[in-house]
């Protein structure tokens, strides 16, 4: 009997980070390890060699079907909790990898995409088309050779897709430019993609302006930032320009303003008004959206020693079915509205193309190990109807959990704060280590004095500079996990 798994072949594909990436003699230069990100001796050098050159930045879906780039390779997913300023932390894939193939007929159907996140979106959607082709054939000629499978179904195996953030990009860029794989394509499960983009991206390229140490990250971070046509093809194609009596789109100048570059900026915004204007349907597709998560949505440019300030706001417009804001009728002022989100991704954006729908309290990075999430997962690659969840409904009512977003430094109190309970009673916020699990002492939750929501606080002194791991419980739902960074006093 097979009814209790699927026959189908999966891939996972990881978001934005989500890669470890090495140079062509196998030298890591991402995902291997922290110290990376907590010694400048280690970190200036690693930082500037993943710059995207010309080459790179000039890579697109014809460049990688004729002659891909091989400077640097994509070798395997992450297998280590990962951390930067503004894109905040991110947990490894091995825990989606093996709910997968403990739904599937056997291991080797489930496979993963490991690419080169600094690249184009439609570059690595090309190398993806074939290499989810290929992984389909090894499948359904596997389940061909086995009597016993066969007979489990009369219908060929067909396609699974698991992928996190900028990877459900990757996969509707793969399916999109090869119709016949699209048709093999039984659902497509996105978690926490930003249809829409995200205003991180515009933060991220803004960075020589934010004032947290260490200063050495955050500019090496903001140099990397401005040359990758990832980071590019992340920023928002919405409204989300705050002018006060108006909202408006991102133009390439506004970008080159905050930090990017102009032209990966103007092709990352004509991607976006061809999918306004062409939507692609995403075959089979089920969106699981993080929510309740305090999370930037709208920026103000401000200026500051004569250079353009990207601030994150946390409200987004209201628009019509064409686009256009919703505004007062007395007044004429748009209509603006807190959608919250998973600390990256607003929920509208995360929502885009599809009613099927799951919301989970979760944040971005850590949404690959969330329970509920992992159990969705499997659901869907079982074929069961979605079911009761242990999520919201998108209106951002429930647990939220906020952490620094550029981190910390050693010796000063990590300031935590929690939204959205009604009561104390069974929530605990506990810290410890990422890289090595030490656990912390539980922190206690205090009325916090300067917010006005009902929110809660508390202060994690660190014992040492490291990666830690913020954990949410409550009685009523799953644990929502965040990871932060505490980097040593004088980086």
């Amino acid at each position: 009997m097979f009814d209790d798994r699927t026959r189908d072949a999966c891939v996972v594909v990881p978001g934005i980070m989500g890669s470890v990436l090495e140079d062509a003699t196998g030298h890591p230069l991402w995902g291997v390890d922290l110290a990376m990100l907590t010694r400048p001796s280690d970190g200036e050098g690693f930082l500037g060699a993943l710059h995207a050159n010309g080459q790179e930045q000039a890579a697109d879906a014809d460049t990688a079907r004729r002659d891909p780039v091989t400077r640097i390779r994509a070798t395997a997913l992450l297998d280590t909790p990962w951390w930067l300023p503004v894109f905040e932390g991110l947990d490894p894939y091995s825990d989606v990898h093996k709910t997968l193939t403990g739904a599937a007929l056997a291991p080797d159907a489930v496979a993963s995409f490991p690419y080169d996140w600094r690249l184009a979106i439609s570059y690595n959607g090309a190398l993806l088309a074939r290499a989810a082709r290929a992984h389909l054939t090894r499948w359904r000629e596997r389940v061909a050779a086995r009597s016993e499978w066969r007979a489990a179904g009369e219908q060929r195996p067909r396609l699974l897709f698991a992928a996190h953030s900028m990877g459900g990009l990757v996969v509707r860029a793969a399916l999109k430019q090869d119709p016949e794989l699209a048709a093999d394509t039984r659902t497509v499960i996105t978690v926490g993609t930003p249809f829409l983009g995200s205003a991180k991206a515009v933060l991220a390229l803004n960075l020589l302006n934010a004032t947290t140490r260490p200063r050495w990250l955050l500019q090496r971070v903001q140099e990397m930032a401005a040359t990758l046509p990832g980071v590019h093809d992340l920023l928002p194609g919405y409204r989300c320009l705050d002018r006060g009596l108006d909202g408006e789109r991102l133009t390439a100048a506004d970008v080159a303003r905050f930090g990017g570059d102009a032209d990966l900026a103007a092709h990352s915004l004509q991607e976006h008004a061809c999918h306004r204007d062409r939507p692609f349907v995403i075959p089979g597709h089920r969106a699981i959206v993080g929510e309740a998560q305090s999370t930037v949505q709208t920026l103000e440019e401000q200026h500051s020693a004569g250079r353009a300030v990207a601030a994150g706001r946390y409200h987004a417009f209201d628009v019509g079915e064409g686009g256009e804001l919703l505004r007062d009728p007395a007044t004429g002022i748009p209509a603006r509205r807190n959608t919250y989100g998973d600390g990256t991704v607003h929920t509208p954006s995360a929502q885009a193309g599809t009613q099927a729908i799951t919301y989970v309290f979760g944040h971005h990075g850590t949404l690959m190990r969330h329970d509920e999430v992992l159990r969705q997962i499997r659901g869907i690659a079982l074929e069961r109807p979605p079911s009761v969840h242990l999520g919201g409904d998108g209106t951002g009512a429930g647990p939220g959990l906020e952490v620094p977003s550029l981190g910390g430094s050693f010796g000063k109190p990590l300031p935590l704060t929690v939204t959205g309970l009604t009561t104390l009673a069974g929530a605990t916020l506990s810290v410890r280590s990422a890289t090595t699990g030490r656990a912390g002492h539980p922190l206690t939750l205090r009325p916090s004095p300067d917010r006005t929501d009902g929110a809660l606080s508390a202060r994690f002194t660190a014992d040492a500079p490291d990666l830690y791991r913020v954990t949410l419980k409550t009685r009523m739902y799953p644990p929502i996990s965040q990871l932060v960074l505490v980097s040593p006093p004088n980086a």
